[in-house]
């Protein structure tokens, strides 16, 4: 299928000179990657560095969804575009994706997800195009550490959209400031810093170095400080290789069972994190709308006091002055926990309505954001309050609704895999996973036959169902029922 194109004014690019070759021209080493082409640049690219960067800046693109902006950029000709999980996770759908250094400007809107990393805030897009793009050459196709294509003080250069005029990218030259910076709310592993700034609407862009190279994919920056940060290239090109190829019902059955048994793992390890990054958004966003909504309306009848009430609580924490952050965050916690109690639940109007669970999730996500908002972000109470309700539409928060289900109907079961069916859709299949609750004695361990240990173990084998969904080119877990005993033991 061919995407939409429209043409416009071409705005040229701060500093670039306006050399305009064939994105061919700049190709070094190929090399296919789970189906994907990626092109290592050379420290000699034709037509010098300029002409390198002014071919690479006509492959960056500005990412528009319906929940918001960013950019992402070309790697492989035939449309496959990098970009930060971040800026399509919470979209109902991408509009648009638009090229505005090409000549004449372009803007595609058959644009599917093909695949978004559970780890890294990453992922793959396609333009469905019978064009050539141009695309942006990486530093390097192998998965080499940071230091062997990259040093402190290197020059580089980043892009961000002209607010003035729609259609141009304006260039930001800086320098890499750190080859390592680790923040684990932002995801693991180290970042690049660089000291260029990075505003909102510049996430899933590249940043070159010298030779128009992509060395990293801008992702994150501090609140009311300069500079921002990347992820090394070499991860996008992990993405790539690890990047399941889901292409005969052999392949799907043992891609569900093996994602099922990395969740099943992350819970009876207590990681929670790696479990929310394994169940599915539409599921985990259906749970949450349904939640938040119950809660919401209950507080527009007669449990508004109640609401208010939390938010009070959690305020006076983020303005006690004394308070250290760790401090502050255990009694945060203990603030949500009595949130789950069968009083508080009662005089908020749910009662037997929500489980326990998804009344915790609700104030969990809820009170943290308006908490950071406060602390941190140093906003009005009425700020951190917009800041709270935005942070619940967010599928990170959805997950924590449905992580919750997930450990409710799990109950503290040790079970084992024991069937995987794979099972076609209408629009996509879905599998079924059945598990089996472990008697007491049978000593199950983590990582073999599928056997996961949890907190605690009921007194008689259960049978319990797995569902998950194929979405973003993987499967996710959404709903787990359970079923009666197993007569068959």
């Amino acid at each position: 299928m061919v995407g939409r194109v429209r043409s416009g004014n071409i705005g040229r690019i701060v500093g670039i000179g306006c050399i305009a070759l064939a994105a061919t021209a700049c190709a070094g080493r190929g090399r296919d990657i789970g189906g994907v082409g990626i092109h290592e640049g050379t420290q000699h690219p034709r037509g010098g560095a300029e002409a390198q960067l002014q071919r690479s800046s006509e492959a960056i693109a500005i990412v528009e969804t319906d929940y918001g902006r960013g950019m992402g950029f070309v790697i492989d000709p035939r449309g496959y575009l990098i970009t930060n999980r971040h800026v399509i996770e919470d979209a109902d759908h991408i509009e648009s994706v638009r090229f505005p250094e090409q000549d004449p400007p372009r803007i595609y809107e058959s644009i599917s997800i093909v695949y978004t990393d559970p780890d890294e805030d990453l992922a793959l897009l396609r333009i469905h195009t019978e064009d050539e793009l141009p695309f942006v050459p990486v530093a390097t196709r192998k998965e080499l550490p940071v230091a062997r294509y990259l040093e402190e003080s290197d020059p580089v250069v980043l892009f961000k959209r002209d607010e003035d005029r729609n259609d141009a990218l304006l260039s930001d030259r800086g320098r890499v400031q750190k080859l390592a910076v680790y923040n684990p709310a932002a995801g693991p592993g180290a970042f690049v810093g660089v000291t260029s700034p990075v505003h909102r609407g510049q996430s899933g862009g590249p940043v070159l170095d010298r030779n128009g190279r992509a060395v990293g994919v801008v992702t994150w920056t501090w609140r009311d400080k300069t500079g921002g940060f990347a992820i090394p290239i070499v991860e996008a090109t992990r993405m790539l290789a690890e990047r399941p190829q889901l292409a005969s019902h052999d392949d799907r059955v043992a891609r569900a069972e093996k994602r099922s048994r990395r969740f099943l793992a992350a819970l009876g390890h207590g990681d929670i994190d790696a479990a929310r990054r394994l169940t599915s958004p539409s599921f985990a966003r259906k749970l949450r709308g349904e939640s938040v909504a119950a809660i919401m309306g209950a507080a527009e009848q007669d449990a508004m006091p109640m609401l208010q009430g939390f938010v009070a609580a959690v305020e006076s924490l983020a303005a006690d002055p004394k308070i250290e952050t760790e401090a502050a965050y255990d009694r945060l916690r203990e603030i949500v926990e009595r949130t789950g109690t069968a009083s508080f639940r009662e005089a908020l109007g749910m009662g037997h309505a929500l489980p326990r669970g998804q009344v915790i999730s609700f104030f969990y996500e809820f009170g943290q954001a308006y908490f950071a908002a406060r602390m941190f972000g140093k906003e009005k109470p009425p700020q951190a309050l917009e800041a709270a309700l935005r942070r619940l539409q967010t599928v990170d928060a959805a997950r924590t609704f449905a992580l919750a289900d997930a450990v409710d109907a799990l109950a503290g079961n040790a079970v084992e895999i024991v069937h995987v069916q794979v099972v076609p859709g209408a629009y996509a299949p879905r599998a079924v996973v059945k598990l089996r609750g472990v008697k007491p004695g049978r000593a199950p361990k983590v990582g073999r036959g599928g056997v996961v240990k949890m907190a605690a173990v009921s007194g008689e084998d259960t049978t319990i169902t797995l569902h998950l969904r194929l979405e973003w080119g993987d499967w996710y877990i959404a709903s787990i029922g359970r079923a009666e005993p197993d007569a068959n033991g």
